[in-house]
């Protein structure tokens, strides 16, 4: 078995709007700018093995995301961090990187679940009664809907309301904050551009730019506990 590191990093500025597969290009370049010795699938499209916990929209920043990287050398994680850390390129930071055990869960896998921060300018004030009213029904509703793009080309509508932990907000002068906890991983994820573009439907929040997207955290779960996806490591 190759030794595997998992990272844990942050994506802001204008790291936010390149796409899932520029992130991995990213990275494949950085270990190579680094001299790290990095390791590769077999076959005739030979590949980094480099995976992630789960995709960011593009123009979401992420403020904890993780990935895992597969090496032919087993390196202390310090020297790991070290290599990497000074050729990522702007807006992509290391954080954190360990050793993780042979036979570890995938992150894909072992995603549960994320929170969400949206932040906008209004272009007046909205009380705070009125805004946890609005939250309070919305969340109160059985169904919320969301229509998604399917890979044949069509849409279908989808209830994305299961996949919807939590949703709190607070506004305070000319500024609107909302934070969610949704549902992610491979199976009934929820996107909290859905979520809100639901919202918005219930309610003409008095928005005077739009929302600035972060995803501040990605978890797994033990029962009713959310955990770090190190958390044992």
């Amino acid at each position: 078995m190759t030794p595997s590191y998992r990272m844990q990093y942050s994506k802001k500025g204008p790291a936010r709007y390149i796409s899932h597969l520029d992130l991995l290009r990213s990275f494949e370049r950085a270990g190579r700018r680094a001299g790290l010795p990095l390791a590769f699938s077999q076959g005739f499209n030979p590949h980094p093995k480099i995976s992630f916990a789960a995709p960011l929209g593009v123009g979401t920043a992420g403020e904890a995301e993780y990935a895992d990287i597969e090496l032919t050398a087993d390196l202390p994680a310090g020297e790991v961090f070290r290599a990497l850390s000074g050729v990522l390129p702007e807006g992509l930071r290391l954080l954190e990187v360990r050793s993780i055990p042979d036979q570890s869960t995938s992150l894909m896998a072992a995603v549960d679940c994320a929170t969400y921060r949206a932040l906008a300018n209004l272009s007046r004030p909205f009380g705070r009664k009125e805004l946890d009213s609005v939250i309070s029904s919305f969340m109160a509703r059985p169904e919320i809907w969301a229509e998604r793009k399917l890979k044949t080309g069509g849409k279908k509508k989808q209830n994305i309301r299961p996949g919807i932990f939590t949703l709190s907000g607070k506004s305070e002068n000319d500024i609107i904050i909302l934070e969610a906890e949704l549902k992610a991983g491979s199976n009934g994820n929820v996107r909290f551009e859905e979520v809100l573009e639901a919202l918005m439907e219930t309610v003409d929040l008095p928005l005077k730019s739009g929302f600035v997207l972060s995803r501040t955290g990605v978890f797994t779960r033990f029962g009713e506990e959310k955990k770090a996806l190190w958390q044992d490591y």
